[in-house]
């Protein structure tokens, strides 16, 4: 099955504000990346079927319906939960709570909401109905999921996710068979070293 893992355009916080979960806007300009991204499709994949499915978010959300008007909204897809952190600045949370955080990306959630490790494993149990029905599909959702995505079916460990660092309104395309997934194509600008 070909999988396009697709972010959604800019949201419309404060330069630096924390938001997984939280419900924010998209900026005014969007349906350009809406457009790009359709013609794209349009180009890439002449007469393709696609099942669409999104984020209920409404960043996610309103670029899937752009794209496709009958893309299923999927609560596994959501960003992870930020817990006490969401719409706070990064700048405002406690250095020390960060740190902690990035010691153990994986297993450790110090704003009491989810750890990469159960956004991981919510995402791939949802996943894996999606796999086994073998049918192209385009997913509309957020950086966190992307990440862990990838380096699930790419076989990286989770601690290292963070090295994908998908743009907004980005598309990144797998071919996932069986027993392997192979990466064709990751959004521009990407990767991190």
């Amino acid at each position: 099955m070909k999988l396009l893992l697709v972010r959604h355009p800019k949201p419309d916080v404060p330069k630096g504000q924390c938001y997984g979960q939280a419900d924010v806007p998209i900026v005014a300009d969007w349906q350009q990346d809406a457009e790009a991204i359709r013609i794209w499709l349009r180009q890439q994949f002449p007469q393709h079927s696609w099942q669409f499915y999104h984020s209920p978010l409404q960043r996610t959300r309103l670029l899937a319906h752009a794209l496709h008007p009958d893309s299923i909204p999927v609560d596994a897809l959501k960003e992870v939960d930020f817990g006490t952190w969401e719409r706070r600045l990064w700048s405002d949370i406690p250095k020390v709570d960060i740190d902690a955080w990035l010691d153990n990306l994986v297993d450790h959630a110090p704003y009491q909401g989810e750890t990469l490790a159960q956004l991981l494993s919510r995402v791939m149990a949802w996943f894996e109905e999606v796999k086994q029905a073998d049918q192209d599909a385009v997913l509309v959702t957020h950086s966190g999921v992307i990440k862990v995505m990838l380096a699930a079916l790419c076989g990286m460990p989770l601690a290292q996710c963070f090295r994908f660092n998908p743009s907004y309104s980005s598309i990144t395309e797998l071919d996932i068979g069986a027993d392997y997934a192979m990466l064709n194509r990751l959004g521009a600008g990407d990767w991190v070293e």
